[in-house]
């Protein structure tokens, strides 16, 4: 009786199977993705060092969604992988195969060394993002993406201010069985890098990045022509002095009529995005200095 209850039951299995019936477990194929830097030359310095952090592939699709190949810090000298013709990975992650629409790299800081006078010097970074939109096609096996910096049209001096605004000199994309898409056209590049918040420079009187202090009636000149939009759009200036009074223009000059304390506010627009900046003014009765 026992063997044909396990016979029957053989039976039974083998015809569900034949007919199908067996639900298959869909296999999801993964990649092993590599992000890497590289850089382009810069003559003005011996070192630049840039320390890098979250880099994360957006996914297009029904699935769709981020994917952070990496959270870890790294910090890179751009100028000697230069020299010695070598990349540095920043991340590298099992993740789905597919098409990727968006690489973001954010940048932490950055210092320099000048080739001039060895002086070391420390980079602002306004655009703390570098949001490169490219169809990346992550294929089955290793895939290695490689971003380089090109640091001459990254790096922007005022005065003894350093800004360091990451631009893309080259994207490549190499897949496991060898097949390599490079892109090094500057126009197509820059159409390739998401649009960001201009990076303001202002002088009041003379001084940058100092507090004013002025009389009564004195004039404050302040100069915004050096702020810099890394994608070359048409920017406006507007300007509020914190005493009920505006204006517009990337020079303006300005007198209070009242002692006081003030914040004068600086928005500079690319007619996508909006950077700012305040400047404190101090107006005494006697007199002060700018």
């Amino acid at each position: 009786m026992k063997t044909e209850i396990v016979l029957v039951c053989a039976a039974v299995a083998l015809i569900v199977l034949a007919s199908g019936c067996v639900e298959q477990v869909a296999v999801v194929k993964t990649s092993l993705t590599e992000i890497r830097v590289g850089d382009m030359p810069t003559e003005d310095f011996s070192h630049i060092n840039v320390t890098f952090s979250e880099v994360k592939l957006h996914k297009s699709g029904n699935d769709s969604g981020w994917v952070t190949i990496t959270m870890n810090q790294t910090t890179v000298d751009l100028i000697s992988l230069h020299i010695n013709n070598l990349t540095e990975q920043l991340g590298i992650a099992e993740i789905e195969v597919g098409n990727y629409t968006k690489l973001w790299i954010v940048v932490d800081n950055a210092t320099g060394v000048l080739n001039a006078t060895n002086e070391t010097v420390y980079f602002d970074v306004p655009s703390d993002t570098l949001k490169i939109q490219h169809l990346f096609d992550v294929r089955e096996g290793n895939n290695t993406i490689t971003v380089d910096i090109d640091l001459d049209n990254s790096v922007l001096v005022r005065g003894d201010k350093y800004k360091l605004l990451p631009v893309i000199g080259a994207l490549r994309v190499q897949h496991a069985n060898g097949t390599l898409s490079h892109v090094r056209d500057r126009d197509k590049l820059k159409n390739k890098t998401e649009n960001r918040a201009p990076a303001i420079d202002v002088v009041a009187n003379g001084t940058r990045g100092k507090p004013v202090k002025v009389s009564v009636g004195e004039n404050i000149t302040f100069n915004a022509t050096g702020t810099y939009d890394v994608e070359g759009d048409n920017i406006t200036y507007s300007w509020d002095f914190d005493d009920g009074t505006n204006a517009t223009g990337a020079v303006v000059t300005h007198s209070y009529a009242e002692t006081g304390s003030y914040w004068v506010i600086l928005v500079v627009s690319d007619g996508v995005l909006e950077a700012t900046q305040q400047i404190h003014v101090t107006v005494s009765q006697h007199g002060g200095q700018g």
